[in-house]
C-alpha cells in the first residue's frame, strides 16, 4: 500500500470513528425526544412513512415495516383516534386508500424534529467562530457527498 493510500485509510477510519461517536451522542438526544413522545415507535414509523413516502397504502406500510396487515390496521386505528392520520381514497384507484398525516400528525413529527434541532443548536453554542466555520465547510462537503450517494442508491430520485 502506498503512503497516500495508507493515509486515506487512516483518515477514513478516523472519520468513521467520529461519526460513530456522534451517532452515539445523538442517540441519547433522540432517546429523550422519543421518550417524551406519547406515540409508540411503531406509530411514529407509520406516521413518518405517511409523510415521507406519500402516497402510501396500509399494505405498503406493512411491507415496509415487516409486520402483518392486522398490526398495521391497529396502528392506523390508534393514530386515527388521536387525530393524527386519516385514510383517503386514492384518485387513480377508488378501491385503494392512501394514508395521510393530518395537520396534527405533521405537527407531532415537527415537535419531535424541533426537539432534536434545539439539541443540535445547543451543540453549536459550544463552538468558537473558527470551529463553527470549519464545521460549516465540512458539513457542506459531507452533504454533497451524501446527496450523490443517495442519488446513486435510489436511481437518481
Amino acid at each position: 500500500m502506498t503512503p497516500p493510500d495508507c493515509q486515506r485509510e487512516e483518515l477514513v477510519a478516523s472519520v468513521s470513528g467520529h461519526l460513530a461517536a456522534l451517532d452515539d451522542l445523538a442517540t441519547q438526544l433522540r432517546l429523550e425526544a422519543l421518550v417524551a413522545s406519547e406515540l409508540s415507535l411503531q406509530q411514529l414509523k407509520v406516521l413518518l412513512l405517511a409523510v415521507h413516502r406519500a402516497p402510501i397504502t396500509a399494505h405498503e406500510v406493512a411491507g415496509a415495516l415487516g409486520v402483518t396487515a392486522a398490526t398495521v390496521s391497529g396502528l392506523i386505528r390508534r393514530l386515527g383516534e388521536h387525530g393524527l392520520l386519516v385514510r383517503e381514497e386514492a384518485p387513480q384507484d377508488r378501491r385503494a386508500r392512501h394514508l395521510v398525516a393530518t395537520p396534527a400528525g405533521r405537527q407531532a413529527l415537527e415537535e419531535l424534529a424541533s426537539f432534536q434541532l434545539r439539541s443540535r443548536l445547543g451543540l453549536l453554542e459550544h463552538l468558537d467562530d473558527e470551529d463553527l466555520a470549519t464545521l460549516d465547510a465540512g458539513l457542506a462537503v459531507a452533504r454533497r457527498a451524501l446527496a450523490a450517494h443517495v442519488a446513486e442508491e435510489t436511481g437518481g430520485s
